[in-house]
C-alpha cells in the first residue's frame, strides 16, 4: 500500500511496520548464531504487538523490563515461560506481577535484587529460576554504549565472584541457572562484536571452573548493530557463528547436545528495519541564511533517546508517490514531478524531487523549543509544504524512545502491514488514572472477563435458590475482592467510580452476584478505613488475592433491624472477646470466609452503644438454620445464622462503642451507593435486552415500533434510567469528595442524598423491570422460561425496596429535613 495512501487513511505523523522486514531479520540473524541458540527480541526497542507477534512467530522468545513489557509480550501470544525477567530496580510490586502471570526466569543484578525475587517467588508458592548477570572487568569491543566494564548498576562485579557466589547459595525460593553477560549494545563492527562475545563465553567459563557457578542457561547477550534512522541495511556477522561454535566446544562441550543452553538478545537489529516513519511538511522558512523545513513529526515522535543525549543524526528522505509498497527512497532518487501539483487537495503529496539540486536543510519539528531538530544542514533537494518524508529504519527505538508527553501532543498512529494489507492500525495514548493502581487490566476490563461465568449460571442460581459458587469463585480469581485493597497491601487500589462501574457491569449478568460482591466491598472498605494495623496486615492480603469473602452480621430480632442497636453484649474473657451472636439473615452467610459482626459493646452498656467485631471463619463455630426460597434474589441464600467464637481485642473495628460513626463514614455510603449500582446495573440489562429484541426479527408481532405509545414507553424507560444514573454519579462524587477533604459525612443534607439515592434507586429499577415486562407481553415479558430474563429480573428488583426498607429510610430522612434548613439539593456547592 502506497504511503500516500496510508497517510490519507490514517494521518501524519504516522509509523509504518512492515512484519515481513521483521521476519527477514529474525531470520537472518538466527544464520548467524550457534545451531538451535535461543533469540530473545528486547521489547525495549519497540513493543508494539504485532511487532512482537511477528517476531515470536518467527521464534523468538521476549526480554522484558517492566510490567508493561510484560502485558505485552503476553497479550501477543508468548506464553508466561517465554519471558526473561531483566532490569536492575525490579519492585515487590512489578515481581508479584510477574509471579501472578507465571513468569518464572529472571536475570537477578545483585545480591539484593536475588534476595527480592525470592521473597516474591516464596509468596507465591514457586521457585524462580535465576540467571547471575555478570558485570565484566574489561571492555573487549568497541560499542555505541556500554553496559558493563565498569562501576555500573548491572550485574555483580567479577572481581568480587569469591564473596557472592557464596552468598547466593543461601538464597531461598531461587534457583541460578546460569549466567547472562550483556555488555555493550549497538557493536560497531563485526570484529568488536566477536571479541565481546568471545569473552563472555571465557568469563562464564571461568566461573563456573573457579566457583562452580552453573551453567545451564548461558545468554551471552546482544550488541548486534542497525542503523538508526538513516538509510542503510542491518550488518552481516558471517563469521560469528563458526567462532562461537569454537569456542563453545572449547569451553562448554557439551553445549551442542543440550546440557548448555546458549542465547542471545536483540532489539534494534531484530526491529530496526521493519518501522519507518512518515512525516508531512507544514512550512519552509528562511532565516539568517539556513533554510528550515518544519514537519509534524518532533522529537516528541522520533526521540531517539533524546533524553539520554543520545539524539543521532537523523536524515529525512522524501517517499515516492509510484512505489506501490512505500518503501523508502534515498534523496538522489529520480522522482517525477507532476507538474500541476498534488492532485488530492484534502491528504498530503509524496515529495517530488525538484530541478534544483540538494542544499543544506535543517529538518525540525512542531515543538516550542530549538531542541526539537531531527537533523542539521543535511543535503537534500528544496520540499514543499505538504509532501511527505519517510525516515527510514525507525522500527527500533522510534516512538517508545521519544518524548511523547512533552507538549501533549497527540501520538502518531501506529500502522502495522504485511504483503502490502494493513494488519492493525491503533494510537498509543497518554491517560490519567488516580494514583496508586497497579498495573494490568482495569477493574471494568476484569468485570467484563468473568461476565460470561456469571451469565453462565444465573439462571440456574435462580432456579435452585442456591448461591453462585461458581461465580464467586471467578470472581476470587478476577482480583476483584480485593477492588477497594490498597496497593501496598497487594489489592487493585480502586475507589468508588470503580466500585460503581464493576457493580453495574456484574449486576448485568447476575445481580444476586454482584449484591454479594458489593456487600463484601461494604465491609473491606470499613476495615480498611477503621481496622486495626495488626488485623489489616493479615486480613487485607488474602482478601486481595480473593481467599476471603466477607459477610456482615448487623441484623438481630430483638432491634427490629435498627442498625444503630444491638442486643447481644460483646464479652471479655481471659482469652479474649466472646462473641455470641444470632442474626436472622445474613446474605451469603453459609460461604463466608470472615464476618463483620456488631455487638453491644458490654452487657452493662446501652443498646445504642455498638461495637464492630472481625471474626474469622475458623475462629467461629457457626450454625446455619434455616432455609432460602424467596420471590426474588434467590441467589445471596441468605439465611439464618448462629455464631460464637473468641477474637483477639485488635479485632475491634473503629473505637469500642461508637459503631455508629463507623457506619455513618463507610457502612451506609458503600452500601446505598453499592446497590444502587447494582440495581441500576440490572435494570439497565432489562432495557438493553428488550431493545434488542425489539431491533431484531424475533420481536413479537404484536409490538409495533411506529406506534407513538410504544415510543413513549421506550422514553420513559430510558429516562428512569438517566435519573438513577445521574442521581448515582452525584452521591458518588460527593462522597469522594467527602473523603478527599475530610468533611463531615454524617452532615444532615449527605445523609438525605444518601437515603434519597436508594429509595429513588429501588423504586425507578423496580419500575423499570415492571415496564419491560409489559412491553415485552405475556410471551416474551411474563414467561419463566422466557430467553430475555425479564422476569428474574422483576422478581430481584422487588427485594430492593425492602433491603434496608424505604419507609424506614423516609422516616430517618423527613426528620433531617428539619436540619437542613438552607435545603441543600445533591449538586449544590456546600454552604460556607
Amino acid at each position: 500500500m502506497k504511503a500516500t495512501t496510508l497517510v490519507q487513511r490514517y494521518g501524519s505523523p504516522l509509523y509504518v511496520y512492515d512484519l515481513t522486514a521483521a521476519d527477514r531479520s529474525a531470520a537472518a540473524l538466527r544464520r548467524e548464531l550457534p545451531d538451535g541458540s535461543i533469540l530473545f527480541y528486547s521489547l525495549k526497542a519497540n513493543p508494539h504487538p504485532e511487532v512482537v507477534r511477528a517476531l515470536r512467530a518467527a521464534g523468538c522468545r521476549a526480554e522484558i523490563s517492566s510490567t508493561g513489557e510484560l502485558d505485552a509480550a503476553l497479550l501477543a501470544g508468548h506464553a508466561p515461560a517465554d519471558c526473561l525477567y531483566t532490569g536492575p530496580g525490579k519492585t515487590a510490586a512489578e515481581l508479584a506481577h510477574a509471579f501472578d502471570r507465571g513468569v518464572t526466569l529472571f536475570s537477578a543484578e545483585s545480591p539484593g535484587d536475588l534476595d527480592r525475587i525470592g521473597t516474591a517467588a516464596g509468596a507465591h508458592g514457586v521457585t524462580a529460576r535465576c540467571l547471575l548477570r555478570i558485570n565484566g572487568t574489561t571492555g573487549a569491543g568497541s560499542a555505541g554504549l556500554r553496559m558493563t566494564g565498569t562501576a555500573s548498576q548491572f550485574g555483580f562485579d567479577l572481581e568480587t565472584a569469591a564473596d557472592w557466589t557464596e552468598r547466593i547459595a543461601d538464597a531461598e525460593h531461587v534457583e541460578p541457572v546460569g549466567l547472562h553477560l550483556f555488555s555493550l549494545t549497538n557493536a560497531g563492527d563485526e570484529d568488536s562484536l566477536l571479541r565481546e562475545l568471545l569473552a563472555n563465553v571465557r568469563t562464564a567459563a571461568r566461573l563456573r571452573d573457579t566457583y562452580g557457578t552453573p551453567v545451564r542457561l548461558l545468554d551471552l547477550g546482544g550488541g548486534f548493530a542497525h542503523p538508526y534512522a538513516v538509510p542503510g541495511t542491518r550488518p552481516a556477522y558471517p563469521r560469528l557463528r563458526s567462532a562461537l561454535e569454537e569456542a563453545l566446544d572449547r569451553d562448554f562441550p557439551t553445549w551442542r547436545t543440550g546440557d548448555v543452553e546458549i542465547a542471545f538478545e536483540s532489539g534494534r537489529h531484530l526491529g530496526g528495519a521493519c518501522g519507518r516513519l512518515l512525516t508531512t511538511v507544514t512550512d519552509v522558512k528562511e532565516s539568517r541564511g539556513r533554510t528550515f523545513v518544519v514537519l509534524d513529526a518532533g522529537v516528541n515522535t522520533l526521540g531517539g533517546l533524546a533524553g539520554l543525549r543520545r539524539l543521532p543524526p537523523v536524515r529525512a528522505v522524501p517517499v515516492s508517490p509510484d512505489d506501490a509498497d512505500g518503501s523508502a527512497v534515498s534523496a538522489d532518487f529520480d522522482v517525477s514531478t507532476d507538474p500541476d501539483g498534488p492532485t488530492d487537495p484534502d491528504g498530503p503529496t509524496a515529495s517530488a524531487t525538484p530541478a534544483d539540486t540538494p542544499r543544506p536543510l535543517s529538518l525540525v519539528g512542531p515543538l516550542c523549543t530549538p531542541s526539537d531538530t531531527l537533523a542539521h544542514d543535511i543535503p537534500l533537494p528544496l520540499p514543499r509544504p505538504g509532501d511527505l518524508l519517510a525516515v527510514p529504519n525507525t522500527g527500533a527505538y522510534g516512538l517508545s524512545a521519544s518524548l511523547l508527553a512533552f507538549l501533549s501532543r497527540p501520538a502518531p498512529a501506529e500502522v502495522a502491514v504485511r504483503d502490502g494489507r494493513v494488519v492493525s492500525a491503533t494510537v498509543l495514548e497518554l491517560v490519567r488514572t488516580p494514583a496508586g493502581r497497579p498495573a494490568g487490566p482495569s477493574p471494568a476490563d476484569r468485570a467484563r472477563a468473568v461476565l460470561p461465568v456469571l451469565a453462565a449460571h444465573a439462571a440456574h442460581v435462580d432456579a435452585e435458590a442456591r448461591f453462585p459458587v461458581e461465580s464467586l469463585d471467578a470472581l476470587r480469581d478476577s482480583g476483584l475482592m480485593g477492588l477497594l485493597v490498597p496497593v501496598d497491601r497487594g489489592g487493585l487500589g480502586g475507589g468508588l467510580a470503580d466500585l460503581v462501574e464493576v457493580a453495574q457491569l456484574l449486576a448485568s449478568a447476575c445481580l444476586s452476584t454482584a449484591m454479594i460482591w458489593a456487600m463484601h466491598c461494604q465491609q473491606v472498605d470499613v476495615l480498611v478505613r477503621h481496622g486495626a494495623p495488626e488485623l489489616l496486615d493479615d486480613l487485607l492480603p488474602r482478601i486481595a488475592q480473593g481467599r476471603t469473602h466477607l459477610g456482615s452480621i448487623t441484623s438481630e430480632k430483638q432491634t427490629g433491624g435498627h442498625l444503630f442497636t444491638s442486643a447481644a453484649p460483646l464479652r471479655e474473657t481471659p482469652d479474649g472477646l466472646l462473641v455470641e451472636r444470632d442474626a436472622p439473615i445474613v446474605t451469603g452467610g453459609a460461604f463466608a470466609d470472615g464476618f463483620l459482626v456488631t455487638m453491644r459493646d458490654t452487657e452493662e452498656t446501652s443498646a445504642r452503644r455498638v461495637t464492630l467485631v472481625y471474626v474469622a471463619r475458623e475462629q467461629a463455630d457457626v450454625e446455619v438454620g434455616g432455609g432460602w426460597n424467596p420471590l426474588g434474589m434467590r441467589g445471596t441464600h441468605s439465611v439464618a445464622l448462629r455464631l460464637t467464637a473468641l477474637v483477639p481485642e485488635h479485632h475491634v473495628i473503629g473505637v469500642r462503642g461508637e459503631f455508629a460513626a463507623v457506619a455513618t463514614a463507610g457502612l451506609i455510603p458503600l452500601g446505598h451507593i453499592g446497590w444502587a449500582a447494582c440495581w441500576l446495573g440490572a435494570a439497565r440489562a432489562a432495557v438493553s435486552g428488550l431493545v434488542a429484541v425489539l431491533r431484531s426479527p424475533r420481536r413479537p408481532g404484536s409490538i409495533d415500533l411506529t406506534s407513538d405509545l410504544v415510543a413513549e414507553r421506550i422514553a420513559t424507560l430510558r429516562t428512569d434510567l438517566e435519573l438513577v444514573r445521574a442521581y448515582l454519579d452525584l452521591a458518588q462524587r460527593e462522597i469522594t469528595e467527602i473523603r478527599a477533604t475530610g468533611a463531615d459525612p454524617a452532615a444532615a443534607p449527605v445523609q438525605i442524598h444518601l437515603n434519597t439515592l436508594k429509595v429513588t434507586a429501588a423504586r425507578l429499577c423496580h419500575q423499570v423491570a415492571d415496564r419491560c415486562v409489559q412491553l415485552a407481553g405475556l410471551g416474551l415479558g411474563y414467561r419463566a422460561d422466557s430467553p430475555l430474563p425479564l422476569e428474574r429480573h422483576l422478581r430481584d428488583l422487588r427485594s430492593a425496596s425492602l433491603n434496608y426498607a424505604d419507609d424506614r429510610l423516609l422516616t430517618a430522612t423527613g426528620t433531617l429535613c428539619l436540619a437542613d434548613r438552607a435545603v441543600r439539593l445533591l449538586g449544590d456547592a456546600p454552604s460556607g
